[in-house]
């Protein structure tokens, strides 16, 4: 009993060190974010330009997206703070609207990329259907 509980310590250890060690794909962004005093919208246009290849043109308008988009989930947070239920509602909107405004300025690969860094991967990129 004694061996097998040391061997499960030394292995759960070595699973812990291992993990200790693995590097994540964007390393080299998030130094650099973090060496910057960046805020919200500029973070997220830095991080969309890295990861999609955004064209000089197209960061442009991400970057202008991205302010509106952050100003009007600032505005709804200040709006329905006493209303969860809403508010979820709401920025839920806000992406709607921020997911048209991008299809017109991403291509095909681009969006289902941005999907995928936006974790909505079972989610419809272009939210139109949501209620």
């Amino acid at each position: 009993m004694k061996k097998s509980l040391l061997i499960l310590v030394m292995v759960l250890m070595g699973t812990a060190g291992y993990a200790q060690r693995l590097g994540s794909a964007d390393d080299g962004l998030d130094l650099v974010v973090l060496s910057m005093e960046l805020d919200g919208p500029a973070m997220a246009s830095m991080e969309m330009k890295q990861e999609l290849d955004l064209t000089d043109e197209q960061y442009l308008m991400v970057d202008k997206l991205n302010k509106s988009r952050y100003q009007q989930l600032q505005q709804v947070e200040a709006s329905f703070s006493h209303d969860a239920l809403s508010r979820a509602r709401e920025f839920r909107s806000v992406q709607r609207q921020n997911d048209e405004s991008l299809r017109s300025v991403l291509t095909a690969q681009q969006l289902l990329k941005y999907q995928k860094l936006e974790g909505r991967l079972d989610a419809h990129l272009i939210t139109e259907h949501e209620e």
